[in-house]
């Protein structure tokens, strides 16, 4: 019984050390106001382009689109970037070039949210979408997007994006190393 009593008090005498641990650990960081516009202006930005999208008004759209969120001396980032002139105008000339009507397997909804972070001037938004492999199966795929925001714009865009989603247009020029 005295044993039994002795082991009990041992372990309560855990407890104000465990829960003063838990009580110092940091709280997770809150984004700041600045952070939360920018985050937001990402997702405006992705809202637009799904919108044009499912309407068939992608190459109407476009320019709208371009004006409204990128700056005019957008950069872009991803191999094979355009090689005629400014980033801005190409994103425009290959938004105009996607064919009204139905999409593509897979492109045809817009991408799940897996996550969205702010930091500063940067945001990364990391979408999934379902879509068919080269044996047709279809499969999830990760879209990995950043953006440097500057003036209430997307100044510069980072991205990856899977062999099965897209390949680089067609006036692509390779990105200098």
């Amino acid at each position: 019984m005295m044993v039994a009593k002795k082991r009990a008090g041992v372990r309560l005498a855990w407890l104000p050390l465990l829960a003063g641990m838990a009580l110092s650990a940091p709280a997770p960081a809150a984004n700041t106001p600045a952070e939360i516009v920018n985050e937001n202006l990402v997702v405006d930005f992705y809202r637009a382009l799904d919108a044009a999208n499912a309407a068939g008004t992608m190459a109407q759209q476009a320019r709208h689109i371009a004006e409204r969120y990128l700056s005019p001396d957008y950069i872009q980032h991803r191999e094979g970037g355009s090689a005629i002139g400014t980033a801005r105008e190409a994103f425009i000339r290959n938004a105009k070039a996607v064919p009204a009507g139905p999409l593509p397997p897979g492109m045809n909804q817009p991408a799940r949210r897996v996550a969205l972070m702010a930091d500063g001037d940067r945001v990364i938004l990391v979408t999934s979408r379902d879509v068919p492999d080269a044996s047709g199966r279809i499969r999830p795929v990760f879209l990995f997007n950043m953006f440097r925001i500057a003036g209430g714009k997307l100044a510069e865009h980072w991205d990856a994006i899977p062999a099965q989603i897209g390949s680089p247009p067609p006036d692509a020029r390779p990105m200098p190393r």
